[in-house]
């Protein structure tokens, strides 16, 4: 091999260590470069998927902090036979008492569930169990006044036919006329309720007096609100109540009620007449008992929120609802 040949051939062997030394970088940095995109995309998937996750924590935490400062308020359901129960029920020649709807009204035997004692015409005159307290307190009260224990129960609660019978009774006593006037038709009686009574006289001999003639009705008159009771049918509210005057006759509406109606002279339809045409939630009825404060309003609503603190509901049997509430 000459001289010329063998550098020759030394500089293509350089030449090819030198391209396969560039080939070689080459695939180094592809290699790096490719890495590196790899890498980045990765980066960047993690970073939007963190920060999908972060939105939708604060999404969930926003919603739930706002459920918790916004109670659901609990509410009330007006519907049904509620709107022929309560203390404020009207029954009169328009509107008749619901048996059904009353079916399970809690009555007591009176002379069994009286805490003071007091006579009763028959033994078996029964009472809404609810309305003993005051009655036993309003009787107990007037006997100490007058300084007899003279006031008795001459009727009570009436079934139907208790009153079919009354009714025929005393129109065979006084005439067709009077028992119109003093005897409300079967179904239409306030008796029906079990939250009226008719007081009389008892001497101790076992005699009866007459009641509208005693100094107990007066005594009755003026004081029967205090204790929930009111005179329901008064000689100026015959053309209103259909029923004559009757002295000795008194039902229970509770006492913020019959308050108010004594104060305004209003008997019971009239009352009713008023929280209809006159309340709502918004602007109720207040009355005031000394240092307690009721609202009370009348309303048609199927539901309503639940007042808070102690609270009433009574249906006044002509499609209504009141709603008496203690501020």
């Amino acid at each position: 091999m000459t001289e010329k040949e063998r550098r020759k051939r030394i500089r293509q062997r350089k030449e090819a260590r030198s391209r396969v030394l560039r080939l070689r970088c080459l695939v180094f940095f592809v290699i790096l470069g490719l890495a590196a995109v790899v890498v980045l995309i990765g980066l960047t998937r993690y970073r939007g998927q963190a920060g999908a996750e972060k939105e939708m924590s604060v999404q969930v935490s926003d919603v739930t902090e706002e459920v918790n400062t916004e109670p659901v308020p609990e509410m009330l359901d007006l519907t049904g036979n509620i709107r022929k129960q309560g203390d404020l029920i009207l029954v009169n020649a328009g509107h008749a008492y619901d048996f059904e709807a009353n079916r399970d009204l809690a009555l007591v035997r009176i002379r069994e569930a009286q805490t003071y004692e007091y006579p009763t015409d028959k033994e078996s005159f029964e009472a809404a169990e609810k309305i003993m307290p005051a009655l036993d307190a309003m009787i107990r009260a007037c006997d100490e006044a007058m300084g007899t224990r003279e006031t008795s129960i001459s009727s009570a609660y009436r079934t139907e036919e208790y009153q079919r019978n009354v009714v025929q009774e005393t129109a065979e006593l006084y005439g067709e006329d009077y028992a119109a006037k003093y005897a409300a038709k079967p179904g239409y009686s306030e008796h029906h309720t079990g939250l009226a009574v008719d007081l009389g006289i008892t001497y101790a001999d076992g005699e009866a007096g007459s009641f509208s003639e005693s100094p107990n009705a007066v005594w009755m008159a003026e004081h029967c609100t205090e204790y929930g009771f009111v005179r329901r049918y008064a000689e100026d509210k015959q053309e209103i109540t259909g029923i004559s005057n009757e002295a000795w006759h008194f039902r229970y509406v509770g006492k913020p009620h019959a308050a108010y109606m004594k104060e305004q002279n209003l008997c019971l339809e009239e009352y009713l007449d008023y929280l209809k045409e006159n309340t709502e939630e918004n602007q109720p009825l207040l009355i005031r008992m000394g240092t307690e404060t009721f609202k009370v309003w009348y309303t048609v609503a199927e539901t309503i929120q639940k007042p808070e603190g102690d609270y009433a509901i009574s249906g006044d049997n002509a499609g209504g609802v009141i709603i008496t509430a203690k501020i």
